[in-house]
């Protein structure tokens, strides 16, 4: 009898796990997956507009500041020569106002 009842259970444990070992969903299992779906990408929607909201607006380009205004710098006796680069590249330093060592 023991043996009997514990076959019995075991079968019944068998038919009502069966589409969940298989793979396979009953369509009650997925209605509340398609449910739960549905209502995942409503949240998920409705939180991109709120943090789209919440951003500044991201069509405009960033506000950054511009460069510093500069000044001329001095470069000395290249400064003297012509600015032409034939003249920077025939200069020992170029146009950067640095003195070689002396040799």
């Amino acid at each position: 009898m023991k043996t009997i009842l514990a076959a019995l259970t075991s079968a019944a444990l068998l038919v009502l796990a069966g589409p969940a070992v298989a793979g396979k969903s009953t369509p009650q299992e997925r209605e509340a997956t398609k449910q739960l779906n549905l209502e995942a990408a409503q949240q998920a929607k409705n939180t991109n507009q709120q943090l789209a909201a919440a951003s500044p607006n991201n069509a405009a380009p960033a506000q950054t500041p511009g460069a510093a205004p500069t000044t001329p710098v001095d470069t000395g006796p290249a400064a003297q020569q012509s600015n032409s680069p034939a003249a920077a590249a025939s200069s020992p330093a170029g146009n950067s106002g640095i003195t070689p060592p002396a040799q």
